[in-house]
C-alpha cells in the first residue's frame, strides 16, 4: 500500500473520529458510534454498511490504490481530488443508510435516501471510481455481434446478448444469441479481456 497519501486516514483507529466530525457536520450529532474496518476485499464498491449491526466496510483498492497523482474521480457526484474527500463522501453516503434505519425507515437507495444525499450535497447514489483490474475470471463472447462481457466468476446459467435478443430476436431469450464463456488464466490474460 502506497503510504504518501494515506498515512492521514488509513489506520482504523482515526476512522471514527472522521465519522464523529461527519456525524456532528451533517447530522446533527444523531447517528449512533458505528465500527468501521478497511478490507483488500470489497474491490466492487467503494463502501458498504452493514446498519443491523453498525459496520462499515471501506475498500482499500478502490479509496487508496486507484489514487495516482493528479487523479480525480466521481464520488456521489462530487468532484474528488484526493483519497480523503472520495473516503468523506463514501461515510457519509454510507452513514445516510444508518441514518435511514435509525428512522426504521427502509434504508436502500430511495427517494428519503436520495433527498438526504441532495440535502448535504451528494447528487448521486453511485461513484465513478475505476475498478482495479482483477487477476482472474471469465470472459463471455456474443458469436453474432462479438461483445464481450467480463465477469470475476462463471455465470451459474444460460446467458444471451441482450444487445441481439432485442434487436434480431424480439426480445426474448434467443439461444442463438448465447454467450460463450472461457476462463482467464492469468493476470495478463484478463488485462487483454478487460481493456
Amino acid at each position: 500500500m502506497n503510504s504518501s497519501h494515506t498515512d492521514l486516514v488509513l489506520s482504523e483507529t482515526d476512522l471514527p473520529a472522521w465519522y464523529q466530525s461527519l456525524n456532528r457536520e451533517f447530522f446533527n450529532g444523531e447517528l449512533p458510534p458505528c465500527s468501521i474496518k478497511w478490507s483488500r476485499r470489497l474491490t466492487r464498491t467503494a463502501g458498504n454498511i452493514r446498519v443491523e449491526v453498525r459496520l462499515i466496510t471501506l475498500s482499500v483498492p478502490l479509496l487508496f490504490d486507484v489514487w495516482k497523482g493528479d487523479t480525480v474521480f466521481e464520488v456521489c457526484g462530487v468532484r474528488c481530488t484526493s483519497p480523503e474527500q472520495a473516503l468523506a463522501e463514501i461515510l457519509k453516503h454510507e452513514m445516510i443508510h444508518l441514518w435511514l434505519f435509525e428512522r426504521k425507515l427502509p434504508c436502500g437507495h430511495t427517494r428519503e435516501f436520495r433527498r438526504k444525499a441532495r440535502e448535504i450535497g451528494q447528487p448521486k447514489t453511485r461513484h465513478g471510481i475505476a475498478l482495479p483490474a482483477p487477476k482472474s475470471g471469465w470472459v463471455y463472447e456474443c458469436a453474432s455481434c462479438q461483445a464481450k462481457m467480463f465477469r470475476r466468476r462463471r455465470l451459474g446459467r444460460r446467458v444471451a446478448c441482450a444487445k441481439c435478443c432485442h434487436q434480431l430476436g424480439g426480445g426474448d431469450y434467443d439461444e442463438r444469441f448465447r454467450l460463450r464463456g472461457r476462463r482467464l488464466k492469468n493476470e495478463e490474460e484478463v488485462g487483454q479481456a478487460t481493456r
